[in-house]
């Protein structure tokens, strides 16, 4: 199974979460959505604007998600630095308790 270096986005104001594959930083792609239309898989695009097959990243609500079964099933690993390589669903449930515990720390008086 391939593994992705990646890297995540999040802005909590908007809760807009994206997990982008590394090795296809900068490229040009088109948002696939899947289950919601705030929920996508960012697909790479050539020079002719013509899809590649390849995932640049995945975009969703992160703090709200829970459709897990309409998440694609992929083939592939997901690595942050410094942590284990992990299938999407696994990789994202586990961001989504760390960013639902940093939220409600930020949110508790001091």
């Amino acid at each position: 199974m391939e593994t992705i270096r990646a890297t995540i986005e999040w802005t909590p104001e908007i809760d807009r979460f994206v997990l982008w594959n590394d090795d296809l930083a900068g490229r040009a792609f088109v948002p696939e959505p899947f289950g919601d239309v705030t929920d996508n898989l960012l697909l790479e695009l050539d020079e002719h604007e013509q899809e590649t097959g390849r995932i640049v990243g995945v975009e969703l609500a992160i703090l709200e998600f829970d459709r897990w079964d309409d998440l694609p099933k992929l083939d592939l690993l997901w690595q942050l630095p410094g942590q284990e390589p992990l299938p999407l669903d696994e990789l994202l449930r586990r961001e989504q308790r760390r960013l639902r515990q940093q939220v409600a720390r930020a949110a508790s008086p001091a």
